[in-house]
Parts: structure tokens; sequence; C-alpha cells
């Protein structure tokens, strides 16, 4: 039988301990960060359309940023069209991504009334002709098909290779993936799974919650579980997603679930240090949220590629990380509440004052 493609995933030390894609949080500084003091197996960007990125390429293109640090480095994206996905796939291995992975998980109406992420669960035919299209595209691309050759608009080709400027790699096929929940309405974690299956994606990632569910309740690592059960055997890698607040935890839902690894999500928000172990000083909490918070500033220059586009993001991104930057420690509530005011770097600099600890922000 047939094994599916590992790319990069097959090098992974196991087991497995990446970081979620999150829309609204796993943007360039964050994964940066995390890269940095967390040392994740594996990150994904935020999910980005594949219809989008098109039609408005230097808004979406935006999401794609990424730096060597956080390599491996995944793309997810989303959409409901196959030929989309097919010629997203090409602009996601032009941009040197170690692999790309569809969302099929995603419970946002806004989302799901078209049809896109965790709605595809509903859909099993469209979700196995977008993994087809998806596959094609890395094939077609790693055999020299070029983005002219699929008529791409000329302005996007013009971001990807400012984009791409000073970066090197050859063209190979990349590993696809897919994330996903345990079902719609109900559980229906092991047929789903049977289903995606067959078109063999490296890795499927199982959020234990069903798409109704949102984000309420507790998620469920017996299905995470079952999922194990369906896939032995298939050389598919089976990640579980859900509920992870500690690497404890994280061994723990491994062990009991017989997953290859899990995706860390909610957990790691202003913590990246969930994926070492440490226990972080309350001088490190400020330290990293300073220069967390130091991306989004326009008189920075430590973004990324350094990238003038890349420094407009609103300021305001910092805040939901600042709350877990900002917590398990005295007075912890009251310097939250002053920080989450803050409208600028310099103005949450003052909040923090590192001056009392000695210290200074890159």
């Amino acid at each position: 039988m047939t094994q599916p493609f590992l790319g990069f995933w097959e090098t992974l030390k196991k087991p497995i301990i990446g970081m979620a894609p999150m829309d609204g949080v796993t943007d360039f500084a964050c994964r940066s960060i995390t890269a940095k003091h967390g040392r994740p197996s594996v990150m994904m960007t935020e999910f980005t359309t594949a219809t989008g990125l098109f039609y408005a390429p230097e808004e979406i293109l935006r999401d794609f940023e990424y730096s060597e640090i956080e390599r491996p480095i995944v793309a997810q994206i989303y959409g409901n069209i196959p030929e989309d996905f097919y010629r997203a796939t090409h602009v996601v291995c032009e941009l040197g991504f170690d692999g790309v992975d569809i969302n099929m998980g995603c419970p946002s109406k806004a989302v799901t009334q078209k049809l896109c992420g965790g709605r595809l669960i509903t859909a099993p035919d469209l979700a196995l002709e977008i993994i087809r299209a998806t596959r094609r595209g890395i094939d077609d691309w790693a055999s020299g098909q070029t983005l002219t050759d699929i008529k791409t608009p000329a302005k996007v080709i013009r971001v990807i290779e400012k984009m791409n400027a000073g970066r090197t790699f050859t063209r190979k096929k990349i590993p696809y993936s897919v994330k996903t929940r345990i079902g719609y309405e109900d559980v229906v974690i092991e047929k789903w799974v049977e289903t995606l299956l067959t078109e063999k994606p490296a890795v499927i990632t199982v959020h234990g919650r069903t798409l109704k569910q949102m984000y309420r309740g507790l998620a469920s690592w017996e299905a995470i579980a079952a999922a194990v059960k369906v896939a032995q055997g298939s050389g598919t890698l089976i990640l579980g997603n859900g509920d992870i607040h500690s690497l404890e935890e994280a061994h723990q839902k491994i062990e009991m679930s017989g997953v290859d690894g899990v995706l860390i999500g909610r957990g790691s928000i202003g913590n990246p240090w969930i994926f070492s172990g440490k226990m972080p000083t309350q001088e490190d909490r400020f330290k990293i949220a300073l220069e967390h918070a130091s991306y989004y500033d326009n008189g920075q220059e430590n973004c990324p590629g350094n990238s003038p586009e890349i420094r407009k993001r609103d300021f305001k991104s910092i805040r939901k990380h600042l709350i877990g930057y900002l917590s398990h420690f005295s007075e912890a509530a009251a310097l939250r509440h002053r920080a989450l005011q803050a409208l600028t770097f310099e103005e949450l600099k003052q909040v923090l004052d590192l001056t009392k600890f000695g210290g200074h922000t890159e």
C-alpha cells in the first residue's frame, strides 16, 4: 500500500509538540517570539483564504511573512473551491514553506456559512476534491510549473518576489496535512478520518470538539484516541488539539490517546514557555511581553524581513498576548488593566517599567 509523503514531518522528534494555527493570534510576531523562546516542534500560520490570495495580495500575503527561525513552518489555507487551492498551493510552495495545511475545522460562522473550514465535514466529496487539488498543486510546482504558467496576476508575483528577497531554496515536494474537528453536530470522527485517509495526508490534526461546540465544554480526547485507532497502519500521523495548558498536560494526553503529538493553541497565548516547560520569572514575562510588542511598533527595526508593511499592523494586536504574559504573579490584574490601555510601545514600556529590574528590551 502506498504510504503518504511525510516530508519534514518524518524528521521531527516524537512526540511532536507544535503550535496550533490561530486566526488573529499566530501572526509573524507571535510565531517569531514563540520560536525564539519556546522552540515548538513545528509552527503554522494563521489561516489564509485560498481565493483572496489573488485579489488582495498586499493584505493577504502579509499573513505568510515568516523568518527562518520559525522553521519548520507550515502555511494554512482555507476555502471551498478546489481550483483556488491548486493555485494557492503554488504560492505556498513558491514562498518556501515546509508544508501546507488545509483548514477543515474553523467554527467561525463567517467561514462555515460559505462551506469552508469545519463545514467541510458535512461535504466529504468536496473536501476530498480540495485535498486532491492541493496535492496536484504541489506536484506540478515541484515539476517546474511557474506562477506565470497558472496565470497568477502580476501584482501577486511582485509581492512574492519582494517577500522572497534573499531567500534560496530548491523546488521539491512538500507534505500536505489537514486540521479538523471530531464532527459537525455529532461525533463522526472515525468515519471522517477514514474518509480523509483515502487521500493520504501526511498529518491529520484533530481538535476534540464538534463544530457546534465552538470552544465550549471540554475537548474529547477519547474521540481523538478513536481517530488514532482508525489511522493505525496508514502512515498518516495523528496530532491532538484542545485544552492543553502545560507541557506536562500535553504528555499526559499523548500517553492516554496514543497520538503522535499535539498542537497547542490557546494555552500558548502570551506563554511561549509552554513548549519548553520553563517556568518564567516575572522579569521574563515583562521582557518578552515588551519584545513581542516591539514587533508592532513602527519605530522598531527587528521585524522578520524588516518589512514596512508588516510594521503597520495595529498595536492592539498585542493585547490578547498581554493577558497571558501578565499573569501568575502578585498584583497581575491591576498591572494588566493598565497595560491593556497602552496605545503605543512606549506607553506599554512605561507601564511595565523594566528599569526596576535592571533589565532592557532587545
